[in-house]
């Protein structure tokens, strides 16, 4: 199952909000996360075990681990709340701010963003700030709002 990451961070959150949370698979920056059934927030940090793959002078090391300092594995330290740039099924250059964005879960994950309620648990609102254009798959989200 892909998760849904964030391509940017918006505008910042409090750090007074933040939150460690369990989670079900380590889990990179910017990943959108869901505890319980309505919580929402975005990691801050990759969680404990997390790894990455980085390349140094024509050689690539698999495995490098960059998971958040004295987190342990399947930790994460997270934003609940901030905005974020996320890809959003639904999105048009014209959405406007304060449109709601609902997360498509299957077991236990977030599968990807929409603007469709249906069966789905609210995210956020979209929160484009002055002078952002929405694309036609993206914006940024306000978590939890």
């Amino acid at each position: 199952m892909a998760d849904v990451v964030a391509t940017a961070p918006g505008f910042g959150s409090t750090d007074a909000r933040r939150e460690v949370w369990d989670v079900v698979a380590e889990v990179a920056v910017g990943t959108a996360l869901l505890a319980g059934t309505d919580r929402v927030g975005v990691a801050y940090t990759p969680s404990g075990g997390h790894t990455t793959t980085r390349s140094f002078a024509g050689m690539t090391l698999s495995g490098v681990p960059d998971g958040g300092a004295s987190l342990g594995l399947l930790r994460c330290s997270v934003d609940t709340d901030g905005s974020w740039e996320f890809a959003v099924t639904g999105v048009t250059g014209s959405t406007k701010n304060g449109t709601i964005v609902y997360a498509v879960v299957s077991s236990g994950q977030i599968t990807s963003l929409t603007t469709t309620a249906g069966s789905n648990v609210r995210f956020g609102t979209v929160n484009n700030p002055e002078g952002y254009t929405p694309s036609a798959s993206k914006c940024v989200v306000k978590v939890g709002a």
